[in-house]
């Protein structure tokens, strides 16, 4: 059998795109994270001018692991990228959890962060699955352990396999599925693994366990081909793992110096990131000196938003959410960021303008049933009968939506 294409990161299996490998196929994704959501403002039309040109897709790919840099989409986005490109209109999320009561609710959540753009998502709940449109992409959210029974009543086009290997280890090296069963379940969608992928560069996955790309081919019958082709980042590996991880920052300030030359502007945000928890001032000087730099990190700004927002300080924590807001609207870290703007208005007693906030993001999170939760309340404060006959109605269309889970509790 032929070797499996392996990638540092999930975004460049955009090399593979030139040759058709997902047309008209239904693709089954494993992965931890699901890598949808609109592309970065003047992504689409990056990648429109080098369809157009005919060029290679891949050269479009963020060549760093992280928002706010140069590139039309990457590691988080790029299924858009696959819609918008005509490659993928069908893709089945195959999360690393299992099925258990009130699972739909798990899926619906993971979903409803993602802006519609003001398009339907026309959600629908099975036994078996959440179907919803978004990002141009027919999405079905199906548990691991009820894939059979999907792949036999909703699977009818040809299959294509792809495997974010952070499916079977979270970041903190605590093992949830052994490579036999992935090799199982992808045996049987009797599909072609097209690809697979490490990231352990971006910090999902420890690198002591790039290894298991080679037992999960091994257990498909399958040797690997190394086919990345970023440049490697210019910090050390596991600098990002140790950001998700919230592990202690001292190892990496000790090289500061070098961190902070090699990658200007990224090298800061990142050791921002590091230590915003527990020293939100020094979160703070690395913010600015990352702006020196040219580097605006979204990210960050979230996170010292949050630390001010803790201290009660609302004024500051509206400035930092504002300024994530604003560079990437309508990135899911934008709709947190949203979300914690609007509290901080009931926390000033505001409940007009709070509602105005969460009114318009419920128009971006239809499927958001906290948002519809908070106009609801909002609206009966302020006596916007309007607002909440509509929130009401939000409301009732996502509890029908749920209401297998509830079949399927009695039924077991």
């Amino acid at each position: 059998m032929p070797p499996l294409d392996v990638f540092e990161e999930h975004g460049e299996i955009a090399a593979l795109w030139g040759t058709r490998l997902y047309d008209g196929r239904t693709v089954v994704c494993f992965d931890r994270h699901l890598d949808l959501k609109p592309l970065v403002p003047g992504g689409e039309e990056l990648l429109m001018a080098a369809l157009a040109d005919e060029r290679d897709l891949a050269g479009v790919v963020r060549k760093q692991p992280i928002r706010g840099v140069a590139g039309a989409f990457g590691l988080d986005d790029f299924w858009t990228a696959a819609s918008l490109a005509g490659q993928v209109k069908r893709l089945v999320w195959v999360p690393s959890w299992s099925s258990r009561p009130g699972w739909h609710a798990s899926a619906l959540s993971a979903v409803s962060l993602i802006a519609t753009s003001g398009e339907s998502p026309e959600a629908v709940a099975r036994e078996c699955c959440l179907r919803v449109h978004l990002c141009g992409i027919e999405l079905h959210v199906v548990p691991w352990n009820l894939l059979g029974v999907h792949a036999r009543e909703h699977i009818v086009a040809d299959v294509a396999v792809d495997i974010d290997l952070d499916w079977l280890v979270d970041e903190h090296g605590q093992v949830e599925h052994p490579p036999s069963r992935l090799a199982a379940l992808v045996t049987m969608l009797g599909g072609e693994v097209t690809s697979m992928t490490w990231s352990t560069r971006s910090g999902f996955l420890p690198k002591e366990f790039r290894n298991v790309s080679v037992c999960v081919a091994r257990e498909l019958g399958h040797s690997t081909t190394l086919s990345s082709y970023l440049p490697e980042t210019p910090w050390p590996e596991g600098l990002l793992l140790d950001v998700h991880r919230g592990a202690p920052a001292d190892p990496w300030l000790r090289s500061e110096a070098e961190l902070c030359t090699s990658a200007p502007g990224v090298a800061q945000a990142l050791l921002g990131l590091l230590v915003v928890r527990t020293d939100p001032v020094a979160g703070k000087r690395y913010y600015d000196e990352a702006v020196s730099c040219g580097y605006t990190s979204s990210w960050l700004a979230y996170k010292l938003g949050i630390s001010r927002y803790a201290e009660g300080a609302m004024s500051e924590a509206r400035s930092w959410l504002c300024r994530a807001i604003v560079t990437d609207p309508r990135d899911t870290l934008a709709m947190h960021a949203r979300v914690l703007l609007g509290r901080s208005r009931i926390e000033h007693q505001e409940p007009g303008l709070a509602l105005a906030e969460f009114r318009a993001l419920a128009a971006d999170l239809p499927l958001r049933q906290g948002v519809w939760s908070t106009v609801d309340l909002l609206a009966r404060q302020v006596g916007d009968e309007g607002s909440r006959e509509e929130a009401r109605a939000a409301l009732a269309s996502i509890d029908r939506l749920l209401r297998c889970d509830v079949a399927e509790e009695l039924s077991t």
